[in-house]
């Protein structure tokens, strides 16, 4: 029981412990000098694991981190629990994460981290045995391949971008637009990944995709011996095997936030003295990383200090080695280029570096600060897409039947052939029986409700699902009248755009809906939506239930004399979709191609998504 749990955290005996702490009933022994944070109070707390903290509520969506937390320490975070919470512990997870546990308390998620005592972790969680978070909590969107993110990298990347520890909201991002900076770093795993990601999801990645964003995935992974004191590290006669696990994981969680194959993933090895053992782990490490993402179908990147990872590397040009597809150099030198005294400019010379050219320093655009590193770009960058959803799912589990994972703690209630997570059992009528699914089962469960289905709560609110999204009821005349529907926790809708909800904030792009009593047909770009002609496919849904979604045309932008980046950009944001591309036949990867023609011309008004064909010169 909850009162009857205690968390003594530390080695020592029970002296050192400085006071004990309760949230929501769960007593927290805190050891002399660790601070506790009560994130309810102040939202811009940064949890992160690589400094001795208890964190008690769930981390806010403007957390202020400093940029260089690396590496695993002692610390606790217990917080509410619920999938988002156990998808950014599945995320601070990874490969070789043999640093970190979580455990289950009823309404409660823990987890610890550690250095390395993990008898000394085992005991500060009452001696219990340890869980992992199941991996199915992690991610909506399944890795099946019939619901696989599309291959939709954003490609080479010329200009300034910025990394950040914790991805920041989609409220700072959309500050951020004022600013040099086009790319975005972001963490997605790894067994040293120091902070907490309460932003990061496939909503947030196609959310700023769609807003113009370039984004660096980084993952992480396991360091050379003696690297960033505290991290776990590579082992040397296991570096083969760690290192293609570790990519395995990456392109997992890649999968789970919508970044499908053709993209890249960047390794983060953090400095090291070079020779030796070191230079030797790392190396076999990164060439079966390499080789693993490239069996993926995943570009390979490394970021490391110009000094240690990227000059061993640049010592293998030529000897056979399985280099990284392309590099991240750290120096910080102030230099916008990619130039670096380590790596002849013969060596990944199409488009294939980034360089890190400012550390850590406090940034504000648009009234937002954030704590960054700065790049510049010249190399390959990934795009989100759109997931593959297959919105006309079957499942061979009848709806309304209550599931689990075996050895989880999860709940979910089928609705339309897809688990919706409960909360709380009082949403949905009190505690019900439940159903044990396999790992296997619940993977195959729909990724959204299928279309049409209807979903209502215990407080009387009614929607219909059209492309994965709920979309509310408010007259039940064009339906015939009222209809069954599936009592489900509004959890689910509160939440609709995390991948954990299984519902979607806005149908599909290309989903076609019927609006009644206006008899209306509509298609959804994104997050708009556009007049079309009718179609037998369309969805039946209420009028008002398509208020919140604005109405776009495409407005075509002026193109001339733009790089094909820019030009696609301005497409992007004026809601025109990029048609024909005509290049020169002979033409050099070094000249910058720009456009000197387009059609239809600018300044005209067509349906959103209308294609605009340019030639480049």
């Amino acid at each position: 029981m909850l009162l009857a749990t205690l968390i003594c955290i530390g080695v020592g005996a029970p002296a050192a412990f400085a006071r004990t702490v309760s949230y929501h009933g769960l007593r927290v022994a805190v050891p002399s000098g660790w601070p506790v944070f009560q994130l309810g109070r102040d939202s811009r707390t940064c949890v992160r694991f690589n400094r001795h903290a208890v964190y008690l509520g769930s981390p806010g969506r403007d957390q202020q981190c400093p940029v260089q937390a690396v590496g695993r320490t002692e610390a606790i975070l217990v917080q509410p629990l619920g999938p988002g919470a156990a998808r950014s512990a599945a995320l601070l997870g990874g490969s070789g994460a043999a640093g970190q546990v979580t455990l289950h308390r009823q309404h409660l998620l823990v987890t610890a981290t550690w250095a390395r005592d993990r008898q000394a972790v085992q005991r500060a969680l009452g001696g219990r045995a340890l869980q992992p978070v199941p991996r199915a909590s992690a991610s909506a969107v399944r890795t099946r391949p019939n619901r696989a993110a599309k291959a939709s990298p954003a490609g080479v990347y010329t200009g300034l971008g910025f990394d950040a520890c914790a991805a920041p909201s989609t409220s700072a991002m959309s500050a951020w637009g004022s600013s040099p900076y086009r790319a975005v770093g972001i963490y997605i795993g790894g067994a040293n990944e120091g902070c907490a990601q309460p932003n990061l999801n496939a909503g947030w990645v196609t959310t700023e995709t769609d807003a113009g964003w370039h984004l660096i995935p980084t993952y992480v992974g396991l360091q050379a011996p003696g690297a960033c004191g505290g991290c776990a590290v590579i082992s040397s006669s296991q570096a083969a095997v760690q290192g293609a696990a570790a990519a395995q994981d990456a392109v997992t969680n890649a999968q789970a936030l919508g970044i499908g194959a053709g993209n890249p993933i960047y390794d983060d090895m953090e400095g090291y003295s070079r020779g030796g053992t070191s230079t030797k782990s790392v190396l076999a490490f990164l060439s079966a990383w390499t080789s693993k993402l490239h069996a993926l179908g995943y570009v390979s990147g490394v970021y490391s200090s110009g000094d240690s990872g990227i000059a061993d590397l640049a010592a293998e040009q030529g000897t056979g080695y399985l280099e990284p597809d392309d590099i991240w150099t750290a120096r910080w030198n102030n230099q916008q280029n990619t130039a670096d005294p380590q790596v002849a400019s013969t060596e990944w010379a199409n488009h294939q570096r980034l360089h890190q050219y400012s550390g850590g320093h406090n940034a504000t655009y648009g009234g937002v600060t954030i704590n960054i590193d700065s790049n510049y770009l010249d190399g390959a960058t990934a795009g989100g897409g759109d997931a593959v959803i297959d919105t006309s799912c079957t499942s061979d589990i009848p709806d309304a039947t209550f599931v689990q994972v075996s050895g989880s703690y999860a709940v979910y209630r089928i609705a339309g052939g897809s688990p919706l997570f409960v909360s709380n059992w009082d949403t949905v009528g009190g505690s019900q029986p439940v159903t044990e699914l396999t790992q296997q089962q619940f993977d195959a469960l729909c990724a959204v409700p299928t279309n049409g289905t209807f979903l209502g709560t215990s407080t009387g609110s009614y929607y219909r699902v059209a492309g994965g999204a709920a979309l509310p009821i408010t007259d039940w005349t064009p339906f015939g009248g009222p209809q069954p529907s599936i009592t489900i926790d509004p959890w689910d809708l509160e939440n609709a755009g995390n991948p954990d909800s299984h519902l979607l904030a806005q149908p599909v792009a290309g989903t076609v809906v019927r609006a009644m009593p206006s008899n209306t047909y509509w298609q959804f770009l994104s997050s708009y939506r556009t007049p079309v002609g009718p179609k037998s496919s369309a969805i039946l849904v209420d009028d008002a239930s398509l208020t919140p979604f604005k109405i776009e045309e495409c407005k075509v932008p002026r193109l001339r004399h733009l790089t094909f980046p820019n030009a696609k950009r301005a497409i992007r944001r004026a809601h025109c979709t990029l048609g024909k591309v005509h290049r020169p036949r002979h033409w050099s990867p070094r000249h910058k191609l720009r456009v000197y023609w387009q059609i239809p011309r600018a300044q005209s008004i067509h349906t959103a998504g209308w294609k605009i064909g340019i030639k480049m010169r």
